[in-house]
């Protein structure tokens, strides 16, 4: 029987707590009736050979659960595969570190079943270990720039702007009508960028983004920063950076922000981001700026052949507000 819902996992560097997030994830498919869970992993090679033991190896043996190698690191490329080999109606989309929401999966999959093709994006709040559900997010705020603050959770259905996962779509829109993490995937670019690449590239070609009002899915990490001098505490800390987001592609780290805003608004989008991308990130915008235009001109292009209205248009209409 085809499953309803694949799970797709990028892991990179985890072991106990991609064998928590299987197990929550085992949990929460139960209620949908069938599901897949589909890891692609990019970790270091070590880790690689011991995954099967730390996993629930009678759902390996049931083909429930699904391991694929990917020999580079990239977050964006290990995702696109695991689009590729799942097998489901919906894709749902987790970090490798995450304890999925009670009913979460068949709140979004039930949402899904009521929409028609119009729908890019279902997604979940998300919420972190350390902090209670009221500051659990749905979306982000757009009023300054793209990668401005989160924005709220909401208790009702409404169209959103975007954000990250956990977020639930049609695999063969995502494969077919999105194209997917596109030059991100294809030229495995480090990390940083392909949820702003993901959310916001649905608006432009004449899809909505949702948020589903279900129970939030939990992030472990970053966790706050003790301020205190004691060595073994910052060493404890250090222990605790199992996600290698420096290492996780080619280039260096949120140059995929740069690609993401080329490839989505050219170079308006460049200037309007450009100085947050330099204080928050430390990305030396004109050093690379020729760079990321070059690998995102293929994909601008598909996606300007195709997009129903500009970046600068979603900006003035603000169409979530409707």
């Amino acid at each position: 029987m085809k499953p309803k819902v694949s799970i797709i996992i990028s892991n990179r560097n985890d072991i106990s707590m991609l064998a928590v997030t299987v197990r929550s994830c085992i949990e929460e498919l139960r209620p949908v009736g069938s599901g897949e869970i589909i890891i692609v992993d990019n970790s270091d090679l070590p880790i690689y050979k011991v995954l099967p033991s730390a996993l629930p190896i009678g759902y390996i043996k049931d083909r429930v659960l699904k391991i694929y190698r990917q020999d580079f690191p990239c977050l964006f490329s290990a995702r696109q595969t695991a689009a590729e080999r799942a097998t489901g109606e919906y894709l749902f989309c987790l970090d490798s570190h995450m304890l999925v929401g009670r009913s979460t999966i068949i709140s979004l999959a039930k949402f899904m079943d009521r929409q028609d093709n119009g729908i890019g994006f279902a997604h979940a709040p998300i919420n972190w270990a350390h902090q209670h559900e009221s500051h659990s997010r749905h979306d982000r705020d757009m009023s300054v720039n793209e990668l401005g603050d989160w924005g709220l959770a909401y208790d009702h259905e409404r169209t959103i702007t975007w954000k990250g996962m956990p977020w639930m779509c049609r695999r063969d829109w995502f494969l077919d009508n999105l194209n997917g993490y596109g030059a991100l995937a294809e030229h495995k670019v480090s990390w940083g960028g392909g949820d702003m690449y993901l959310g916001i590239k649905p608006w432009l070609l004449g899809f909505k983004n949702w948020a589903v009002p279900t129970n939030p899915c939990i992030h472990f990490g970053p966790m706050p920063n003790p301020e205190t001098k004691d060595k073994k505490v910052k060493e404890a800390q250090l222990r605790d950076k199992y996600r290698l987001y420096s290492a996780s592609g080619k280039y260096p780290h949120t140059f995929g922000f740069l690609v993401a805003c080329y490839v989505l608004g050219g170079d308006p989008m460049i200037e309007r981001n450009k100085d947050i991308l330099s204080e928050r990130f430390s990305l030396n915008v004109e050093e690379w700026r020729d760079k990321a235009i070059e690998i995102g001109q293929e994909d601008k292009d598909w996606l300007d052949e195709r997009k129903v209205m500009t970046f600068e248009e979603l900006l003035e209409r603000k169409p979530w507000d409707n």
